[in-house]
Formats: C-alpha cells, structure tokens, sequence
C-alpha cells in the first residue's frame, strides 16, 4: 500500500459481498469499516473473532463521519450513506453488532465475516481504493473494479464477472449493466477488457463470462487476447464506450495485442 485510502481486502470477504447482492451504500459502508480497521493498528478483523472478555467487548467504534470521509460520495454533507448501509446490511450475516450512537458507528463483524477477512498465508487478496469506491455509481461498478483491480498487475490479466447464472442472473439480463460498469471502471483505471461470454457443455446457456484486462504494462501475445471463435458475440469496452464484435471483426484481430488496435 502506498496511500492512505488503500487497504487489503480479503478474496474471501469479496466473494461474500457479491453472494450478498449489496446495495452501493451498503458496499460503500462495509468498505469504509474494513478501510478503517486496516489503517488502525490494533484494531483487526481477527481481533473481532475473539470472545469479548469482561475489558474488552471486541465492539470498534469510529465516527459516522470518518467513515463517510471514506467511501461516501465526494462532496455529501450528511452521513445519509450510514444510514443506508446500515438499513442495507440488516439482513446479511456480515456483522454481529452495529449501531448508530449519536454520532459514533459501533459495529463487530460477524463470526462468518471476520474469519474470511483474517489475512492466511498464500491467501488471495487485493489492494483497494476506497477513494476509487466514493466515485463509483453503482454496486456492480464496485464489484467489477473489485475482481480487476486483483489481477490487473498480472502480465496476463483475466478475471470472471461474479453472479453470471443461467437461473438468477441470466447474461441475457444482465448484460447492459454489467457492460456499463465495465466502461466506467475501465475510465477510473485507463484500462481496456475483452469481455467473452462462455456456453455450458450443451451450447446452450452462458455460465460464465471472462474479462481480459488490457492496459500500458499488460503483456498479451498473438493469438492470446482474442479468441479464434466465439459462440457467444464478444464485446471490447474502451474509451468509455463497449463495442459488439462481428464474427469477421473477431476473426480480423484474431493476432492482435490490444484492445483497440493491432
């Protein structure tokens, strides 16, 4: 970590926040605590694992408006974003005890929660930006910047866009927003994707969809970057902007290297 608004987010947490189908101020409020208890030392996601003993009720407490200086949208004069994120989490066995004290937010993450954010030897993490989280628009922008931003120093950055399912959530249906996320997250990181719909065995459902990332350092060979045929249309997002590849324009930069270019 370089900066102080970043902070190491556990693979682990991150699987658990898409299976909870977050709102963005829930999103934005659980990244605000976890950005807080990383940047105090003393205060961990283990330490809240723990059983509280009679000095120490393993309950953090920090002002609503040092987590809205966090994650909640630049320039927002209330902490309405706390009051959202809390009514957001209500259902989700994310925390064990949170309150609203005036003006103090005490919160002890849940048993389930706090074991998946213990940092493991060789587990998978992610350095996020909670500056990058307050700019976002959407849920699926953060969730969409969340799985780039843990490949992205990869030579050959791919990652597969949570939640994609046949039954709950169709690629069909949810292709516009997840496409949209993808152009905004790509502005924020000046990055580039190749995003490629896969079919189940059958040939008849898409059970997952692949996102090459592409940007200045990435290291993508011929042949690589694009795939020779696609059963599925396959989309470029650059520039803001995504692009339905015909199959002849998928077959003209079947060699190419980057996103937008040979």
């Amino acid at each position: 970590m370089s900066r102080p608004s970043e902070y190491r987010c556990e693979e682990k947490v991150v699987t658990l926040l898409e299976q909870a189908k977050l709102s963005l101020n829930a999103l934005r409020f659980v990244h605000a605590t976890y950005h807080h208890l990383d940047n105090n030392p003393g205060w961990t996601p283990s330490h809240m694992s723990l059983k509280p003993t009679p000095t120490d009720d393993r309950i953090c407490t920090v002002l609503a408006a040092e987590l809205c200086a966090a994650t909640a949208t630049p320039g927002a004069n209330d902490i309405s974003m706390i009051h959202e994120g809390i009514n957001g989490v209500a259902e989700h066995n994310l925390f064990q005890h949170l309150q609203l004290d005036g003006r103090k937010v005490r919160f002890r993450y849940s048993k389930h929660m706090a074991e998946a954010a213990q940092p493991l030897m060789k587990s998978r993490f992610v350095f996020l930006d909670c500056d990058l989280i307050a700019r976002m628009r959407s849920p699926w922008q953060v969730l969409f910047y969340t799985r780039a931003a843990m490949v992205t120093r990869q030579d050959r950055p791919i990652f597969y866009i949570p939640r994609v399912c046949p039954v709950s959530e169709p690629w069909s249906d949810t292709k516009r927003t997840w496409l949209a996320a993808a152009a905004r997250v790509g502005q924020m990181l000046d990055q580039k994707y190749v995003i490629i719909p896969e079919l189940d065995a059958r040939r008849e459902k898409v059970t997952g969809v692949r996102v090459k990332i592409v940007h200045g350092a990435t290291k993508w060979s011929k042949g690589k970057l694009f795939p020779r045929y696609a059963t599925e249309p396959v989309c470029v997002v650059a520039h803001g902007k995504a692009c339905t590849l015909s199959r002849g324009e998928l077959k003209q930069r079947i060699d190419w290297t980057r996103a937008t270019g040979p």
